[in-house]
């Protein structure tokens, strides 16, 4: 049985999901990408191949679809939760997509619109939140905590025991040492070591990891 499923966002993240999608149904899943919803694109157009039905306002006009949010960049992580609201849709209509060549401990647990990509790896007792998105290759160790609608870059590596805040971006290959704790809204940057814990909204680069600026970001306020 095909279940329709409309992808949020026209940018790299859905080509990902694109390719997550491909390689579920040639493993013998039944999903067929009904089209996408773009606040910036307007409704009628296609987009490689596939229709544009409009903003993400419109996303209730679609009763019969699940959907995955591939809307999220170091530019606009902490408007991620944000990004979700505006379709007013209801938790349970999310889908959640692991590519099969990705490494899942049955011990782990994922929440309601979380995409999984090419050779992630997630430990035993790891909690991988709602929305989070996971880049190609991103691995995530025993026991540590994804906060909702982060998003974890290609090759990142997170050490067992970590806990990482809601909206939060770690960086392409970035590496976050054991027992950190990373505050909501953080960005971790690409390459960068993270050897101790990070506050709320800060920005952190370099090895090892230091603040390049804080955001003093209202947690009720981000979104």
């Amino acid at each position: 049985m095909s279940e329709r499923l409309i992808i949020l966002g026209t940018g790299g993240s859905a080509l990902d999901v694109l390719d997550v999608i491909d390689a579920l149904n040639a493993g013998g899943a039944g999903w067929t990408v009904a089209g996408f919803l773009d606040d910036g694109r307007p409704a009628g157009e296609a987009y490689l191949g596939l229709p544009l039905f409009g903003p993400l306002s419109a996303a209730a006009q679609h009763p019969e679809c699940a959907f995955i949010n591939a809307i999220g960049s170091d530019r606009n992580h902490r408007q991620r939760a944000a990004i979700i609201a505006k379709t007013r849709l209801r938790p349970a209509q999310f889908a959640t997509l692991v590519h099969p060549h990705a490494s899942l401990s049955p011990r782990a647990a994922l929440g309601r619109g979380v995409c999984v990509n090419y050779g992630v790896s997630i430990g035993g007792r790891a909690v991988i939140g709602d929305h989070v998105y996971l880049c190609p290759g991103a691995i995530i160790g025993h026991d540590s905590v994804i906060g909702d609608y982060s998003i974890v870059a290609p090759g990142a590596v997170i050490s067992g025991c970590v806990e990482i805040g809601e909206s939060c971006y770690v960086g392409a290959g970035a590496t976050v040492r054991q027992a950190i704790h990373v505050g909501a809204r953080s960005l971790i940057g690409m390459g960068a070591v993270v050897v101790r814990d990070v506050e709320a909204g800060v920005t952190v680069v370099g090895n090892p990891a230091t603040p390049r600026r804080q955001e003093r970001t209202d947690p009720a306020s981000a979104a």
